[in-house]
């Protein structure tokens, strides 16, 4: 009779177990560590990431983050690092102008996320002046990539209701 108590005892103790490690391993999956990458920031951060190499020129690293369509026009338009102009003007950070906002495709450009960078610019002599630039960007490979530049006139921001939207709209005439 001693064996069947034991046995019993054996295989609760068997389920409780069980039991556990089969909660853990579902505790384990609703509790997933991982962040989920908000696509929205991703693609800002890349694209400010872009512009810095533009305003520095380092279109090195700015073609290579082009979208494939766009890269190698890129290349051949910048072929060799030019040396910085002492003269030129100062430059001040890139920074982003507002939250992305989704645009829809064009004739030449698919949908992706509309992001408004801006930077100042002040020649020597004259007072600093920002510059807003609207870049369309989109994925592939699960990375975020400059699909289209566009500068953005004061019109987009003042009348545009979104003023990346406007800005990567445009016809070119």
């Amino acid at each position: 009779m001693t064996a069947r108590p034991r046995t019993t005892a054996l295989g609760l103790a068997l389920l409780a177990a069980l039991a556990a490690s089969c909660s853990a391993t579902t505790g384990e999956k609703n509790t997933d560590q991982t962040p989920t990458a908000d696509p929205a920031a991703a693609a800002a951060d890349r694209a400010r990431t872009y512009m810095q190499a533009v305003v520095a020129d380092e279109w090195s690293t700015a073609c290579n983050l082009m979208a494939d369509t766009r890269r190698a026009a890129c290349h051949g338009r910048h072929p060799t690092p030019e040396p910085p102009d002492p003269s030129g003007p100062a430059i001040g950070p890139v920074l982003l102008d507002r939250p992305p906002t989704r645009v829809p495709a064009t004739s030449d450009h698919p949908a992706g996320w509309g992001v408004i960078t801006t930077h100042t610019v002040t020649w020597p002599g004259k007072p600093a002046r920002a510059s807003y630039t609207a870049l369309r960007m989109t994925e592939a490979g699960g990375t975020w990539w400059v699909e289209q530049r566009e500068d953005v006139a004061d019109s987009d921001l003042t009348y545009s209701g979104d003023p990346a939207a406007s800005a990567l709209g445009r016809v070119a005439g």
